[in-house]
């Protein structure tokens, strides 16, 4: 377990869950009003409403990834099984004002990034579409299901898609805050793959949006946050994929064997041949612990040499299909009993700097060893140029590009048990966090991007991963869709885009 513990490196998102929540729109819901907005939904949609003590309702509520998620509760939560469905509840929650949430898979770490206290939930995970078209290489995919469905459905057809790397995360939160993939470095982002969205708006319209259908408003999902439309199914490409190799090693952390470790993932970040490979490092404090690991993939089934010459304390490989890969080599890190905490950053290749990262994470999480559960992940993933080319039609894009440089992206990722550890915990790895920004400033390293999906709720994604031009764009398109305003009154959680007017150039020493 504590090899796989060490994966969660590789959490994409929820349903999406700028800054985070405005403080003005409270994840906290007076319960009269949730009464209020549970009851007229009920009146609707009988047998799609659960209370809280219902199964259906406990079941959403325990696969919420973080603790934090579990401590609020919803007066109710909706399950909707159709566009339809979801049209008639938005038209409920517009003409009652209800406050609501809406989830996937429930992957983000912050309280109310998908989840409420007194509103209600719309819970996604019933529209769980997953119909494959391999003779035109595509899969048409509902908001429900978790990427482990995805792939096993998807084996038989020996094709798959740019999804996520841990079975339990959704599809919803992963694909509109971008998606990281084995075969991105080749073929771009998940949401790059996107090539039709089915949305419902805030005035219950359902529509298409595509190159030709809703062209801006296809081009805004790329990054949407809770900010244009509940996504009712994803029309993705998919691509050959009989089989791929993978591998995970595990090392005690010594300088020699991380620095090794480094250098070849460095080689591997401006190898700009190379299509076929992906490559991470982590460093790890787990259970009294030190630990080092690199996890490969190669798309071609061929097994890769081991990233150190040291001799690893676990090892694990296999040739398979993307599901028996991520099932059996990737997989079962993800254990909803911990809180978390997660800041990301993006920098230009450094072996020193990152080295220097992980002795900065020994220093200051060193006096919070004993703390019940605590966990260090600091992780290092690229996005190489090839990467980037692969986002030429997304709101990152400019913002992605002006470095024109290869780039790696920084997870921190700090779990514990104890809910009396939460402040100093978040203090710690906002710390860290800001030395990690502050120092590759200071080198001239630091690029602005901060990747959403690993993103907590300081963290100023709109502002610093999208250019002015192409927000000021993002304001206009979410004007044209919601003009009323109502998802971005009553969409609690996720990410908002900062108030028309508002936006402006952040400071690096900023979140």
């Amino acid at each position: 377990m504590m090899l796989l513990r060490c994966t969660l490196l590789l959490l994409p998102s929820v349903y999406l869950g700028a800054s985070a929540q405005d403080p003005a729109q409270s994840v906290f819901i007076d319960s009269s009003v949730g009464s209020k907005c549970c009851d007229a939904l009920r009146a609707k949609l009988p047998s799609m409403v659960f209370a809280r003590g219902t199964p259906e309702y406990n079941t959403r509520h325990a696969t919420y990834y973080s603790l934090q998620q579990q401590e609020l509760f919803p007066t109710c939560t909706v399950k909707p099984n159709s566009a339809s469905d979801v049209s008639l509840i938005v038209k409920i929650a517009k003409d009652s004002q209800c406050p609501f949430a809406v989830a996937s898979g429930g992957h983000m770490s912050w309280k109310g990034s998908s989840n409420i206290d007194g509103g209600f939930v719309i819970d996604l995970r019933g529209m769980n579409q997953i119909d494959v078209s391999p003779e035109d290489q595509m899969v048409k995919l509902g908001p429900g299901p978790l990427w482990q469905e995805v792939y096993k459905v998807m084996a038989p057809y020996n094709v798959s898609a740019i999804g996520g790397r841990i079975n339990a995360v959704g599809i919803g939160g992963f694909l509109l805050g971008g998606g990281i993939a084995f075969a991105s470095v080749d073929k771009g982002f998940g949401a790059d793959n996107v090539f039709n969205y089915e949305v419902v708006l805030s005035d219950g319209r359902i529509v298409e949006a595509n190159k030709k259908t809703n062209s801006d408003l296809f081009w805004a999902l790329k990054m949407a946050g809770t900010n244009y439309g509940i996504v009712t199914r994803f029309d993705m490409r998919t691509y050959h994929s009989p089989s791929i190799y993978g591998a995970v090693s595990v090392y005690p952390f010594t300088k020699p064997t991380a620095s090794e470790l480094l250098v070849d993932f460095e080689k591997y970040v401006h190898d700009e041949e190379n299509r076929k490979d992906f490559k991470a490092v982590v460093f790890n404090y787990n259970n009294g612990m030190d630990l080092a690991m690199a996890i490969q993939v190669n798309l071609d089934s061929v097994p890769l040499a081991r990233m150190s010459s040291a001799e690893p304390i676990m090892h694990a490989e296999k040739v398979g299909t993307t599901h028996d890969v991520v099932d059996e080599v990737i997989a079962h890190a993800l254990e909803s009993t911990a809180r978390s905490a997660w800041f990301t950053m993006t920098t230009k290749v450094n072996t020193d700097f990152f080295m220097d990262m992980q002795a900065m994470a020994q220093t200051i999480f060193e006096p919070l060893k004993n703390r019940k559960g605590l966990t260090t992940t600091l992780s290092f993933q690229s996005f190489q140029k090839s990467y980037i080319e692969g986002a030429a039609h997304s709101p990152i894009y400019n913002a992605l590009k002006r470095s024109n440089a290869d780039l790696v992206c920084i997870l921190i990722l700090i779990t514990w048990t104890e809910p009396t550890d939460e402040l100093v915990m978040k203090e710690a790895t906002n710390t860290f966090g800001a030395w990690g920004e502050a120092e590759a400033r200071k080198r001239g390293i630091l690029d602005e991007f901060v990747y959403i999906n690993y993103a907590n709720e300081r963290q100023r994604v709109y502002e610093r991963s999208v250019t002015p031009e192409d927000l000021d764009k993002m304001q206009e398109i979410q004007k044209k869709y919601d003009s009323s305003g109502t998802f971005e009154k009553l969409w609690r959680g996720g990410y908002k885009l900062p108030k028309k007017g508002g936006a402006r150039a952040v400071q690096h020493d900023e979140l």
